[in-house]
This record gives C-alpha cells, structure tokens and sequence, in this order.
C-alpha cells in the first residue's frame, strides 16, 4: 500500500508570463497540491485532503489534480468561500517571490469534521506543510490529521515550507512548528528555514538538527539551493550534489524534491517495509539522489504541475 495522501492548501499561482512581471496566468499550485501531483505523476497513488472554494478558480482547481490522477475524495467544497490566491514574482535566475491573497479563504477552514471521512487504511503516508499552521483553526486541524496518521500507524512527512508574509506574528513560528515534530517521520527543511527556525529557538543550526532527531524523527532532509543536499539520521549523514541545470522556474523545485523522496522510499529500492527503509542508509542514499533529479527537472519548465516530472524523466 503506497497511497500519499497530502493535507493542505490548493489556491492559484498567478505566475508572470514576461520578464517584467507585468502579465500574469492564473495556475492550479499550492505546495501540499505540488507533492500529490508529483507524486502521482512519478506512477504512484496520491490523494488531496482541504478546502476548496465555490468561486470561478474551484473546477480549475479540482479539474487539475483529477488530470494529473490525484484523488479527490478528501477535496470539501466550502461554502461561499474563497480560492486563495499567491502572485509569484521571478528574478532573472528563476528564483521566486510570493505575494498571497488568503483571508478566511477555503483552505483555512478545513474543519476535524472533515478528517472523519478519511479511509486510514489505504493510506501509506501523510504529506504536510507548514501554510495549515498559520491560523489557529486550520492548526489545530492539521494537528489532529497528525494523530489521527500516527494513530493509524502512517508514515508522516513534514516540508516545512515557510512563507513568511502568512503568519501574523513571525514570533509565533518557531513554536508551532516545533508542535508538529513529535508526530513527523521525515522533516524536509531549507537551510534558510533551518537558519530561522534556529535562531527563534535560540540554539544554533546543529543544535536544532540534533533536537529534531531527538525528538523521534527519523530523517531530516536539508536542501541548500545550489549546494549540496543533506540528509541526517541519528546514526549517519549523507549529502549529494543537486544536477547542473539552467534554471527556468524554481517554483515547485522543493515540492518535487519531498514527492520523490516520497516515492522513491514508498515504491522503489529495497524490499523492507517501510518503516525499516528510514533507518537503511542505503534507502535513504537512494532517495536522496532520486529526489534531487526530481528538484532538478522540475526546474527546467515554468509552472507547478506541468513542470513536475514523470518517471521516464527522472530515470
């Protein structure tokens, strides 16, 4: 049983269409929404878990993952909500910028209601970012999501995925999430986010490393833009160089590289259950390098899902 199922906001990038910024094309995203669809497309089963809106973006929204193979059934139309909405801002090296539209917008009110009608059983593992902790209601949902995975003996992943401009105390960060570690398998962080998340806990980028693996996580995934990846687990360290490439649109770079660690550990590799593949430094050598070829060619074209890879590219 591999199913994914990710819990989270699925909203409309309004990416640039020139080098200006000045145009602007409204695209299905949303990070958790990136992980499914690259999920899937790499030939696995992935399923949708939030609020949709009941404006003009909803079909488009849903109508996407549906074409990319990602499941439904835990998609909840919220009425007389909301799509959110982020304006995606490039730099001349493809790196990007959010500016989010998202008050009392669908995927914040996702309700434990919700969760009661998620099937435990077919799920192999839960995917979550750190964009369902800004708002105390839609926190305590995804915390709930946590234990109910755990309580079903799921795998849960955690790309803490920071975006900055949606919380409204930056003070407020470090302690939510930190609330979620206790329930995570796999935490997937950038050395920015490492660099913060240190600092508002006072204790230095190792230290707080050291304190997600005492904690009981298994493996902490550390992406560096350019320079090489890590991957720490109490008993090793790995780190792998990401492909040279010419980037076009990072936008979904971090998305693809936790889908295919995802992949890689639920469908590829040895023949040990899962659990024991997080301890196997073989498994987790391989995941690291599938995952970076997945960061990587989801660089090489402009947009969310259309830019995630499928198998044949990767391999």
């Amino acid at each position: 049983m591999t199913k994914l199922l990710c819990l989270g906001e699925l909203l409309i990038d309004m990416l640039p269409q020139d080098a200006n910024n000045s145009a602007y094309l409204p695209i299905p995203g949303g990070a958790p929404a990136n992980v499914a669809v690259g999920y899937a497309k790499l030939g696995a089963e992935a399923a949708f878990c939030g609020g949709k809106g009941d404006d003009h973006f909803a079909n488009q929204l849903s109508n996407a993952l549906a074409q990319y193979n990602v499941n439904t059934d835990y998609l909840f139309t919220i009425a007389g909500s909301q799509t959110a909405m982020v304006i995606v801002s490039l730099d001349e090296t493809g790196e990007r910028s959010f500016g989010f539209y998202r008050h009392n917008t669908a995927d914040v009110l996702l309700t434990q209601a919700h969760l009661a009608h998620i099937n435990w059983q077919e799920i192999s593992t839960l995917h979550f970012c750190s964009n369902t902790l800004t708002e105390s209601a839609i926190a305590n949902t995804t915390v709930k999501a946590l234990e109910l995975a755990k309580a079903n003996n799921k795998l849960v992943s955690f790309d803490v995925n920071l975006r900055y401009s949606l919380w409204e105390n930056t003070n407020d960060i470090a302690s939510n999430v930190k609330a979620c570690y206790t329930y995570c398998d796999i935490v997937k962080l950038s050395r920015d986010e490492l660099n913060f998340l240190a600092q508002h806990s006072d204790t230095t980028s190792d230290d707080y490393i050291q304190m997600l693996l005492n904690t009981g996580v298994k493996l902490v995934f550390l992406t560096d833009g350019p320079e090489p990846a890590k991957v720490y687990h109490s008993a090793f360290i790995l780190n792998e160089s990401a492909p040279k490439i010419n980037a076009v649109d990072t936008t979904s770079a971090g998305d693809a590289f936790i889908a295919g660690v995802l992949y890689y550990l639920n469908n590829l590799g040895s023949d040990l259950p899962l659990a024991d593949k997080l301890n196997d430094k073989a498994s987790v050598k391989g995941a690291l390098h599938f995952a970076l070829k997945c960061g990587s060619k989801a660089c090489l074209a402009k947009g969310a899902f259309p830019a995630l890879p499928v198998l044949a590219d990767v391999l």
